[in-house]
């Protein structure tokens, strides 16, 4: 799957986990279509669980990438840091 994003917005830190200064991770699988717009998000595994997932799919949702031919189902994994 050759996919070239154009554009990712970093999704939004949840206010009640940069509080208390948490981090974690959020893998989730998406479809891209083939104009490049990004379908069917949703969580595979987050830790820990539920705190970011509404974040992580609302932003993968915003996402594009370059045209493809066919539809393409990938997976990436978005980290929060409170840090950064």
């Amino acid at each position: 799957s050759d996919l070239r994003a154009l554009s990712t917005p970093a999704p939004a830190f949840p206010p009640e986990a940069l509080r208390s200064a948490q981090a974690g991770e959020v893998q989730v699988e998406f479809t891209v279509a083939p104009d490049g717009s990004v379908s069917a998000a949703r969580v595979v595994r987050s830790n820990p669980p539920r705190v970011f997932d509404r974040a992580a799919v609302s932003a993968v949702k915003r996402w594009r990438f370059q045209p493809v031919d066919a539809p393409v189902t990938t997976r990436r994994t978005i980290s929060f840091n409170p840090g950064t």
